[in-house]
């Protein structure tokens, strides 16, 4: 049942541009680990938005008791779960059947027009797949429900320099994601990463950065030290840039990936575009852990959640930290005004 009382947090007042607050429909995540917890501290501290909590009751009760606050407002669309063996801390099938529950009931809600958006706290992927679901990932259980092929994600994390161009926000990208490191090199095409840098350019501009300043990194050591150390900067990576910037986009590179977050840092670039997972990641969690959001790209709705994981090894202690979740909820909103404007 969804309660339709509107749900108006503390906060600041909102631009007369963006008078009718984003409608965020918000997913509890994985029930043994630290996302419903995490999302009941978020909403308590206040968020610019009109917030639907899609889950079971049970669990969100006990997401407050854990979180040490009391939220009896938030409208709450309940999916109740029948099996409820999993158990806090650890990975299981009824876990993921009731994370994957939940994140579907939010976006039928974003593709019945009740919600902007849709917003999850931290899952498990393989507690999905365990579940028996046949995707890869959360991402792919969401484009087979909203029905798109092309779709990807990016992370985001306020921008170390905080420059006004870039909105105070860094974008990163992959050209591959979740692959084995060893078939990455394969994996590229002149397509692939221009595609890739395509995406970055839109989604950064979509957020406001103006005129994106895009970096895009080499994927060998030396970005190939012209070809002593592999050759796919020559054949598929400058290529690839040169065609971009003749469609008007501002990408650079390749820089080398031990280079290019440095000048992204020091106020560059706001878009890096890697090569592969980790090239990515580690940086991006050592820039900004603490605040790191990853959003969906391609969908009918705006989707975002926190770059983290459940943290099983902390759940029930009351101890996690909101900070990301509450960026994912922020982003999500400025990401829901800036397409309505």
């Amino acid at each position: 049942m969804v309660y339709n009382m509107p749900f108006t947090m503390p906060g600041p007042e909102i631009p007369a541009e963006s008078a009718r607050r984003p409608a965020l429909a918000v997913a509890l995540g994985d029930p043994s680990g630290i996302g419903p917890e995490v999302l009941a501290k978020a909403l308590a501290a206040g968020v610019e938005a009109d917030v639907i909590v899609v889950g079971d009751m049970e669990v969100w009760n006990i997401a407050q008791r854990v979180g040490g606050v009391t939220l009896p407002a938030v409208p709450v669309h309940e999916v109740p779960i029948q099996d409820r063996s999993w158990a806090a801390g650890a990975m299981s099938a009824a876990a993921g059947r009731a994370a994957a529950a939940w994140l579907t009931a939010a976006v039928r809600l974003a593709l019945s027009g009740a919600a902007d958006a849709v917003v999850f706290a931290p899952l498990n992927k393989q507690a999905i797949i365990r579940a028996g679901f046949p995707v890869r990932d959360e991402y792919e259980l969401c484009a087979s429900l909203a029905g798109v092929d092309d779709h990807d994600e990016m992370n985001v994390i306020p921008h170390p320099a905080g420059t006004d161009a870039s909105g105070g926000l860094l974008w990163v990208a992959r050209a591959t994601s979740h692959v084995p490191l060893k078939d990455v090199a394969a994996l590229l095409t002149v397509e692939r990463v221009l595609h890739t840098i395509r995406l970055a350019h839109r989604t950064a501009a979509d957020a406001g950065t103006l005129a994106p300043r895009i970096g895009v990194a080499a994927l060998n050591p030396h970005a190939g030290e012209g070809g002593l150390v592999g050759d796919e900067e020559r054949r598929i990576i400058a290529p690839a840039i040169a065609a971009a910037a003749s469609e008007g986009l501002d990408a650079t590179g390749p820089h080398p990936a031990d280079h290019v977050f440095r000048l992204a840092r020091a106020g560059a670039f706001d878009v890096v575009v890697a090569m592969y997972h980790d090239q990515a990641q580690i940086a991006t969690k050592l820039l900004g852990f603490e605040r790191g959001v990853s959003v969906g790209v391609g969908y009918p709705f705006v989707m975002t959640t926190p770059s983290h994981g459940t943290a099983h090894d902390i759940a029930g202690r009351g101890i996690a930290d909101p900070g990301p979740m509450r960026q994912a909820l922020s982003v999500a909103g400025r990401l829901v005004r800036t397409r309505r404007r």
